[in-house]
């Protein structure tokens, strides 16, 4: 079996290199999520040829069938026939295809073939880890720091929350040689089961990105579990695999990473703005840094600080002023007010005293008369906090005696 079926995956291969470069259709799956005629096509050919040899075994391939919840009861073929469709697409040589014959879980034969390159990779269970015919094994460095690893990132996740799986990616980054992120999981697998790589990790990859990688690292000597350092099948949301020496340091780092639980910023953190009140209007602050815009003055709480201690700190740091508290507005919560940060500001109406000056994290101050606020475009959620202060200051103006 395995030598009939890397025959039809290198023919397979040729399909592929007839393609590339040239014409074929690209559809979506999803918004950055490509399939192509190349795709269908290879499919298409190996399915048919599965099924005339070997009917009674199952097929499951990207293109044509839903991942099971289960999956069958005995043998099965699982094929990924073009893995990195989006480098195929836009000519770059970075792709491939992957079958591998299941038994339940675990892969009994695996295949990963780049016909640009001209590199195949197989292994069969108990067999060892070849490419093209010659045994393979995974690296022997022993530190993450002196390791170059591999990664990608989900198409169908990583435009919802980009942070989970960047701040992984930056913990990587400056604890290794380097990360690497070209787009084919299969490849990156094979290229830790050649110690290419010195290991790999992803989350939400599917069955037939993972199968016949998996068994390859194995019978490489390599190691594979998920984020929390469960052994690994391909049904599985998230892998790590490794040379099996740095495997430890890659889970410390991604153990409280998992995307389903992982929380990037620890939400919310105490900052205080402060409207202050002087020379018959208030003051606003034009920022140096992003968001760009006007705004009131104002920044986190300091640590042993109170928030009336931020408060009149912050007041000096940005406008030069010495600003008696007078009363609080209140406390809003808005996760768009910073760009790195869900915050909760609490909000002070102040008076000031002093030669108004624009410093620290701002290029000017500026008094700006009550009646022209309406008009003004701020930034963070300042223009609403300003709307509620002028409903106050309006208020309180109708409730003094008439004269």
């Amino acid at each position: 079996m395995l030598k009939f079926l890397l025959e039809i995956v290198l023919k397979a291969g040729e399909i592929l290199k007839r393609y590339y470069g040239g014409l074929f259709e690209i559809n979506h799956k999803g918004t950055i999520d490509l399939v192509t005629t190349a795709d269908i096509e290879v499919e298409k050919y190996i399915k048919e040829t599965l099924s005339q040899k070997f009917p009674e075994i199952p097929f499951i391939g990207e293109e044509g069938s839903s991942i099971p919840s289960e999956p069958p009861d005995d043998f099965y073929f699982l094929l990924d026939p073009l893995d990195g469709t989006t480098n195929f697409a836009h000519g770059l040589p970075w792709f491939a295809i992957s079958l591998a014959l299941m038994k339940r879980y675990e892969p009994e034969i695996g295949i990963i073939y780049n016909p640009i390159t001209g590199e195949c990779f197989h292994a069969k269970r108990g067999e060892g880890a070849f490419l093209n015919g010659m045994p393979i094994k995974v690296s022997k460095r022993e530190r993450l720091i002196d390791c170059l690893l591999a990664t990608g990132f989900p198409v169908s996740k990583i435009m919802e929350k980009p942070k989970h799986f960047l701040i992984p990616f930056e913990d990587f980054m400056v604890r290794t040689r380097g990360v690497r992120r070209f787009g084919a999981a299969s490849l990156d697998l094979a290229y830790v089961a050649c110690g290419r790589y010195d290991g790999f990790y992803e989350a939400y990859l599917k069955p037939w990105d993972t199968a016949s990688g998996i068994l390859l690292v194995r019978e490489a000597g390599g190691k594979i579990t998920d984020y929390l350092g469960n052994p690994f099948h391909p049904f599985m949301d998230t892998i790590v695999a490794s040379n099996g020496h740095i495997h430890e340091e890659m889970l410390e780092i991604l153990r409280d990473k998992h995307p389903e639980t992982f929380k990037p910023f620890r939400n919310p953190l105490p900052a205080v703005d402060i409207i202050i009140e002087y020379e018959g209007g208030i003051v606003l602050i034009e920022r140096k840094n992003p968001p760009l815009g006007l705004a009131l003055p104002g920044g986190f709480v300091e640590y042993g600080e109170t928030l009336e201690e931020a408060a009149i700190r912050e007041a000096k740091e940005e406008t030069n002023l010495d600003i008696e508290i007078q009363e609080l507005l209140g406390c809003y919560s808005d996760p768009a007010r910073d760009p790195r940060f869900h915050t909760i500001s609490t909000v002070f109406i102040a008076t000031g005293r002093g030669e108004l000056k624009g410093r620290d994290d701002a290029k000017r101050a500026i008094v700006v008369a009550l009646k022209s606020l309406p008009t003004l475009r701020l930034v963070f959620d300042h223009e609403r906090i300003l709307k509620d202060y002028l409903k106050k200051k309006g208020h309180r103006e109708s409730e003094k005696p008439c004269s």
